[in-house]
């Protein structure tokens, strides 16, 4: 009963809540039960459950006064990273920011929530990192079992840091040698007042804390990680290949990836179109799919195609932007996960019944069949031909529904009876009574559905749990392949890409050379990786400007994006894509001299 009871608090000690965004509370971390820090944290053991907390509170549920509730790291990747990319169109995202936020105009704004969630999230991990670090030498227990543990508090404290790395500070190439100032400097638990750090100083950190992490691991013996959920020697090598690309560093960043993923596998095509809720060989490291936690606010319950608020709200699920789209190859099978204009002529060879209007792929830009106004869906058209007007366009409804349950009974391999919410499945509800016949007694209502609507993500039902993918091995293959290239080794470059869309694309072998080559990979990334929390970090790294392109009526040629939130936003807005360190840091930490920022 004991050992139970300082479990919990030592997971409470995990499960730090964040803070509106005018506190300090993400420094405050004394755990929720009745004993002290010092017993609580004396034992090498009871030092492994606190660890434990750290991962868990990357998966539960957050609070902020100025938007409810939140869930961690997923909802960190989605909402700040990929939600403000080019390839990843998030209507929830417009549902929560205005467009001046979402254009990248007001980032000035150091109480813009945008600015507060990754601050606040990632050092809160730190500090709980700092507090096991700073007893964990002192701790009773054997050499191994303190190794084990302080390793994976290493790593989890270099994996926070990267990640701040990639919102505020500035490019590798803009940062002076990494000499300009970004971040705040925390190794201990100790609340205190601490000043901002160069890049250079928190790189040095985050390379000190790594090279550390896996001289312990090797000095672990034979302990190994509860779950995935968890860290072990694979993940701190996966970091440091995140860590080398930031800064450049390309041979570090090719040999770290290279060695994280022996042991896993690029997944195959079924694996790919099973839904990413379930774990398989080719996630490195993910969240747990336990609800008791979690419940509706987990990350698949407002972006997974079946999820509670992609039916309720209908905003969530995310989509493709078409541009990033039209360059992939006809044959990929990755094109199969999103809702795209190709999808009419797909149903029309799978069945003349399955597009009762006759239309073609020009439909996506017609506004009878597609509401400008409400996030491009195309729940609204019409599905039946207009008896006063039979020339008037209608279908495009049917041919979502048609293609969403094709695609559910014929294309996905994941298990059906895990993802039906009661009914919802995929965009569309079944039931008694709806707008479309798909069986007898049986009919569909289609929720809101943006053109370009993504169904790579599923979840387990009702409460939208899954193992979200945090590092994938098809990830650190994408790792090597670019830092090979820039190593000026094409041959590993290529063989890379082989691994990947060899498996996506029939028949491909890569051919391309320099600049298409890196061109390739980088392409190759965006696909592979859509939805899972690289988008906007890697067009930064790039230096690639962000061009949405607005959807026009009539306009076949136009992208996907609705007019307020389209546009371009260039690589030197928001001096280099900076994040702003938010004022939850400096109006209670007076050493943050923002003199030092570029403003």
């Amino acid at each position: 009963m004991k050992r139970n009871i300082i479990a919990k608090g030592l997971i409470a000690l995990g499960a730090v809540a964040l803070l509106p965004a005018c506190s300090s509370d993400y420094l405050n971390l004394t755990p929720e039960a009745n004993f002290s820090d010092k017993d609580a944290l004396s034992t090498v053991e009871n030092i492994q459950l606190a660890v434990n907390g750290i991962c868990l509170s990357m998966n539960t549920q957050y609070q902020s006064t100025n938007w409810n509730q939140y869930n961690g790291e997923s909802y960190v990747n989605t909402i700040c990273n990929d939600a403000i990319g080019q390839d990843y169109i998030s209507g929830l995202f417009q549902g929560m920011f205005n467009s001046e936020t979402i254009k990248g105009l007001n980032w000035d704004n150091a109480d813009l929530l945008l600015m507060v969630i990754p601050w606040d999230y990632c050092y809160g991990l730190i500090q709980q990192a700092n507090k096991i670090l700073d007893v964990v030498d002192s701790a009773e227990g054997t050499d191994e079992m303190r190794a084990w543990v302080k390793a994976q508090t290493l790593t989890l404290r270099a994996h926070a840091y990267t990640k701040l790395l990639m919102f505020y500070a500035p490019r590798w190439e803009d940062s002076d040698g990494g000499e300009k100032y970004c971040l705040v400097y925390r190794t201990t638990g100790a609340i205190k007042n601490a000043p901002l750090a160069t890049m250079n100083q928190i790189l040095d950190l985050i390379y000190s804390d790594l090279n550390t992490a896996l001289d312990l691991f090797d000095k672990a013996g034979n302990n190994a990680r509860i779950g995935k959920w968890g860290v072990d020697k694979s993940i701190a090598l996966g970091t440091f290949a995140r860590a080398a690309l930031i800064k450049n560093d390309w041979a570090t960043a090719q040999k770290m990836a290279h060695d994280a993923r022996q042991g896993y596998q690029v997944m195959d095509n079924n694996t790919y179109l099973s839904g990413f809720y379930a774990e398989n060989n080719d996630f490195m490291w993910n969240s747990t799919a336990e609800d008791s936690e979690i419940y509706y606010w987990s990350w698949g319950s407002h972006y997974a195609a079946n999820g509670q608020y992609t039916k309720n709200w209908g905003v969530g699920g995310g989509a493709i932007d078409f541009d990033l789209f039209n360059q992939l190859d006809e044959n990929d099978i990755r094109r199969m996960t999103f809702f795209t204009p190709d999808k009419i002529a797909y149903m029309q060879k799978v069945g003349k019944q399955y597009n009762p209007g006759k239309l073609d792929a020009s439909a996506f830009w017609n506004a009878g069949l597609v509401n400008p106004a409400s996030y491009l869906t195309v729940n609204e058209g019409p599905t039946a031909r207009d008896k006063n007007d039979r020339e008037k366009p209608f279908g495009l409804y049917n041919v979502a529904v048609y293609f969403f349950r094709h695609y559910l009974e014929n294309v996905f391999k994941g298990n059906l009876s895990e993802i039906d919410n009661q009914g919802f499945s995929c965009y569309y509800t079944v039931g008694s009574e709806g707008k479309i016949n798909v069986g007898p007694g049986r009919n569909a209502d289609l929720v809101v559905t943006p053109i370009g609507a993504q169904i790579k993500f599923f979840s387990y039902a009702p409460y939208g749990t899954g193992h979200y993918p945090y590092m994938r091995a098809s990830e650190m293959v994408l790792a090597e392949a670019e830092a090979a290239y820039h190593n000026g080794d094409e041959n590993t470059a290529k063989a890379c890409l082989n691994e990947i869309n060899g498996k996506r694309i029939p028949g491909y072998t890569c051919t391309s050379t320099g600049e298409d080559l890196f061109n390739e990979i980088k392409l190759c990334r965006r696909i592979e990786l859509w939805g899972e929390g690289q988008n906007w970090s890697d067009f930064k790294r790039w230096n690639m400007p962000i061009n949405r392109r607005a959807w026009i009526a009539d306009d076949a040629t136009s992208g996907n994006w609705t007019p307020e939130i389209s546009g371009e936003v260039l690589p030197d807005a928001n001096y280099g894509w900076r994040f702003t360190v938010p004022n939850s840091e400096s109006n209670y930490n007076p050493m943050v001299d923002r003199t030092l920022l570029p403003r």
